[in-house]
């Protein structure tokens, strides 16, 4: 029988699938699908570097929520 997922390990079980979600986002296919658009553009950027710019930003939000969750849990 599985055992219940404790709080603890709670924040790696997320920052684990961000980490696959941003992955995805960042191949093919849903690259292709979302990301591949020359013609637009955001700020005079082509969009797929503010697609790869807006993934590398949202991870480092990311580990910085993932550092202060586990922080928090280890200090006494």
């Amino acid at each position: 029988m599985a055992r219940p997922m404790g709080r603890a390990r709670l924040p790696h079980v997320l920052y684990g699938s961000y980490v696959v979600l941003c992955l995805a986002a960042l191949v093919w296919p849903v690259y292709a699908w979302v990301g591949e658009r020359i013609e637009l553009r955001v700020l005079g950027l082509p969009f797929p570097m503010v697609w790869a710019i807006f993934w590398v930003l949202a991870s480092f939000v990311a580990l910085l929520l993932y550092d202060r969750a586990t922080r928090r849990r280890e200090d006494p």
